[in-house]
C-alpha cells in the first residue's frame, strides 16, 4: 500500500497539464512572428519591384507620346521624365528616390530590328537597391546577410511612338 502511495504523485504529476498551453506558446510564437516579417518583407520586395517597373513603363509612355502639336513634337528632356513622372510614382510608394541608379532614356529606338516594317519608339531603364529592412529591422542571420544585401531591382521598358 505504502508503494502505490509513493508512486501516485509522480502518477499526477506526469498526468498534469497546467503548463502546456505555455511551452507550446514558447514554441509556437516565435515561429509564427518569424513567418509573419517574412510575409512582410517579401511583400515590401514586390511592391518595389512593381513600383519601379510602373515608374519605367510611364516614364517610357511620357517619352513616347507626343507632347506639342504646334511646336512640331520636340522630344522631352530625361530631366523632365525623371522629375515629372517617374520620381512621382516612386515617392508615393516611399520610395528614396536619391537611391535611383542608372536612369537612362532613349528616344527613336528601333524596337523590332528585323522586321520589314520598323517601328521606333522610347526605352526607360532604371535601378533601385534593395535590402531586406523593414522599418530598420535586418530580416535574416548574419550568414544570409551577403546573399540578401545589396539586391538590385532592375526595370526596363519599352513603347511605341505614335505617329
Amino acid at each position: 500500500m505504502k508503494q502505490i502511495r509513493k508512486y501516485r504523485w509522480k502518477r499526477k504529476l506526469l498526468q498534469d497539464a497546467s503548463g502546456a498551453e505555455i511551452a507550446e506558446a514558447a514554441v509556437i510564437l516565435p515561429l509564427l512572428f518569424m513567418l509573419l516579417f517574412g510575409i512582410m518583407w517579401f511583400a515590401r520586395a514586390f511592391n518595389i519591384y512593381t513600383t519601379v517597373n510602373r515608374a519605367a513603363r510611364e516614364g517610357a509612355l511620357a517619352e513616347a507620346a507626343n507632347n506639342c502639336v504646334t511646336c512640331g513634337n520636340a522630344f522631352r528632356l530625361p530631366n523632365d521624365i525623371r522629375d515629372n513622372v517617374v520620381y512621382p510614382i516612386l515617392l508615393a510608394s516611399h520610395l528614396d528616390t536619391a537611391q535611383v541608379q542608372n536612369f537612362n532614356v532613349q528616344r527613336d529606338v528601333i524596337l523590332n530590328p528585323g522586321s520589314p516594317m520598323l517601328e521606333r519608339g522610347a526605352v526607360v531603364s532604371l535601378d533601385y537597391p534593395y535590402n531586406f529592412k523593414l522599418n530598420g529591422i535586418a530580416c535574416c542571420p548574419l550568414r544570409l546577410s551577403p546573399i540578401l544585401q545589396n539586391l538590385t531591382v532592375r526595370a526596363q521598358a519599352e513603347a511605341r511612338q505614335e505617329e
